[in-house]
């Protein structure tokens, strides 16, 4: 009897290590939930407050007050072409698709918080406390991969997911890249020029779903990791991840990525120094001054990758057209090849429409960088 029981003890003990964890689709479009079983809270080195954040990034920036979200953070020195989630590269972890960031700041704003854009101010962040492996929303197809960072107003509720009322972005919002280039390690020179997105959008689906696990904890898995390995042809391996008790430590390697993640705790507090949206304007201006040179080189790799990736997409749809002219009965064969020339010369405008617009664009800020260089070179001569 007593050999019987220390077997049965057995079993149970081993039977409640197995558990199954129930998959619930949740009623709100673009958001998965499940909840695991009861396990030890993922280790978290310290706590920060919402004045931390502002100390540590008016270092790196400007903190402007913006309606409706109040205290926005805008960064400094990062060109007239930055956007979020463009200078780094993306891994694949137990968190799902995670962002390393290039910048020394950019453990903060690519992972707690939302981006906005200003016509005048350029791209700004808007404070929040949850940590996410990467705050966007996908776009994914046979030629293309795209992100866009999530908007001010989509907030995360814990339990639920995220609440999202309208979700389409503006086509400015956009990132895409060459799916075979996800990759990079260093993505910004393979980001296609904006007056690509219009084409590319209508060439990719969206995909703007979360997993939750838990309460809070957010995982960024909306695309597989075999879908990539589709497009990249290069196998998808899972990097580990580490927390780091300085931010100064985050990073990623080959084989590892360390994270700071500190809980953020919230208070009633403002930035020590405030800059008035028209000071804001007159600042970063200048702070986003791009030599000429550098301009030279973005706007001949813009010219690069705006050519080829319509080249591509002419040849594939080609090949398109001459598969299903194959399939079609021989007396409909001409009406095909007629409704697949139309297609080829629409595609065509689109492309021609978008060169213009990108050297019209070009152009305007060519003239803007004379006149900043020649200024420059006046106040240094009168210094």
């Amino acid at each position: 009897m007593k050999k019987l029981s220390l077997i049965l003890s057995l079993i149970l003990l081993a039977s409640g290590c197995v558990m199954y964890v129930p998959y619930n689709e949740s009623g709100n479009r673009g958001v998965r939930t499940y909840e695991p079983p009861p396990t030890p809270a993922a280790p978290v080195y310290g706590e920060i407050s919402i004045s931390y954040i502002y100390d540590y990034l008016g270092n790196y920036g400007y903190w402007v007050y913006y309606n409706p979200y109040g205290y926005v953070w805008i960064p400094r020195g990062v060109g007239r072409h930055w956007r979020p989630y463009t200078y780094g590269r993306w891994v694949w972890t137990e968190y799902g698709w995670t962002w390393v960031s290039h910048h020394p700041w950019g453990w903060i704003p690519f992972h707690y918080g939302r981006w906005g854009w200003d016509n005048r101010l350029g791209w700004f962040w808007v404070p929040d406390v949850i940590w996410a492996p990467a705050w966007v929303i996908w776009r994914f197809g046979d030629l293309y991969i795209g992100w866009a960072p999530l908007p001010p107003g989509v907030d995360f509720v814990p339990g639920l997911g995220l609440r999202w009322g309208r979700r389409d972005l503006p086509n400015y919002y956009w990132v895409f890249i060459e799916g075979r280039r996800f990759y990079s390690n260093q993505l910004q020179p393979w980001i296609l020029p904006l007056e690509r997105n219009v084409t590319i959008i209508n060439y990719t689906v969206i995909r703007d779903r979360y997993t939750v696990r838990g309460r809070d904890m957010v995982i960024n898995d909306a695309l597989s990791p075999q879908e990539i390995e589709r497009l990249t042809r290069r196998p998808v391996t899972r990097v580990s991840v580490r927390e780091v008790k300085k931010p100064e430590e985050a990073g990623g390697g080959i084989d590892e990525v360390r994270i700071y993640r500190p809980q953020i705790k919230q208070e009633e507090t403002a930035p020590k120094t405030v800059l008035k949206r028209e000071e804001a304007e007159q600042k970063i201006g200048p702070v986003r001054e791009d030599r000429p040179e550098e301009v030279e080189v973005i706007h001949r790799q813009e010219n690069s990758l705006l050519e080829r990736t319509q080249r591509l997409e002419l040849e594939r749809l080609k090949r398109q057209a001459e598969e299903e002219a194959r399939n079609v009965p021989p007396q409909d064969r001409q009406k095909k090849l007629i409704e697949v020339q139309s297609r080829l010369e629409e595609l065509k405008k689109k492309h021609e429409q978008e060169k213009q617009e990108m050297q019209k664009r070009q152009a305007e800020e060519k003239k803007v960088i004379r006149k900043e260089d020649l200024k420059r070179k006046t106040d240094e001569e009168k210094r």
